[in-house]
């Protein structure tokens, strides 16, 4: 009998049936009326369903990308390079993370491995916390991360991001500095549109939706669709508001 993967551990934990869990996280919340006769704040409301349902199933997508990625075979490789490691140390620190990473074939950079991180608590500003120490379930879900990463680049190009990631992690520390505290979108790891509200114009931008990116993609083909005409004919152009 194969081994549960870690998608169905953490849906036995809630209590939730794998394949019914599957399904309901690659379908996209459904606006309950058709965009095009969307006002500014029920585009805006709708997006926050769509924010909060991103940030409630992190984990649970990522640990879905990594079970489906290979055929599973990401996640065997990915436990035996955590048994390698713990071999040599009793416990997996940040610091370890890149060469780990790299030793799944990843080519990983600072900008991406900062990402990574960032969401596991064990960066501070520009800088990585070299000692943060990470569990082997947070190793997982780091590994399906790293994979949602390298898949979106099929819809934005990497160096587009590189700039962009770079870019926004020396905003939020200039803020830090200032003591203004960080925008909640960083929650989700689509952090590209800066925390744009969603105008028309800004939800047609890429990763506004806090999805699948393939999922997103069919999505902002529709969207066009509907809005697109409306930023056409508005007085700023597609500027959002």
């Amino acid at each position: 009998m194969a081994a549960s993967s870690s998608f169905e551990e953490l849906c036995r934990q809630k209590n939730v049936d794998p394949e019914e869990w599957r399904k309901s996280l690659a379908t996209p919340i459904m606006a309950e009326k058709c965009l095009l006769d969307m006002n500014e704040e029920e585009l805006l409301a709708h997006h926050q369903r769509v924010l909060d349902r991103a940030n409630a199933t992190k984990e649970d997508r990522a640990l879905l990308v990594l079970e489906r990625t290979q055929e599973g075979r990401l996640e065997r490789q990915a436990l035996k390079v955590w048994a390698q490691q713990m071999r040599d140390a009793e416990q997996v620190k940040a610091e370890q993370v890149p060469e780990m990473l790299e030793s799944l074939r990843y080519e990983i950079s600072n900008n991406e491995v900062h990402f990574l991180l960032h969401q596991f608590g064990a960066t501070k500003g520009l800088d990585m916390i070299p000692e943060r120490v990470l569990s082997q379930h947070q190793w997982l879900w780091l590994v399906g991360e790293c994979q949602i990463l390298k898949e979106s680049y099929k819809h934005v190009k990497r160096e587009e991001w590189e700039a962009g990631y770079a870019n926004h992690v020396q905003k939020l520390t200039l803020q830090d500095a200032a003591g203004v505290p960080e925008a909640s979108v960083g929650e989700t790891g689509w952090w590209w549109t800066n925390g744009e509200k969603a105008g028309h114009a800004a939800a047609l931008k890429k990763f506004a939706w806090g999805m699948q990116p393939e999922i997103e993609a069919e999505l902002l083909q529709e969207l066009e669709l509907f809005i697109g005409p409306r930023i056409k004919d508005a007085p700023d152009g597609v500027k959002s508001r």
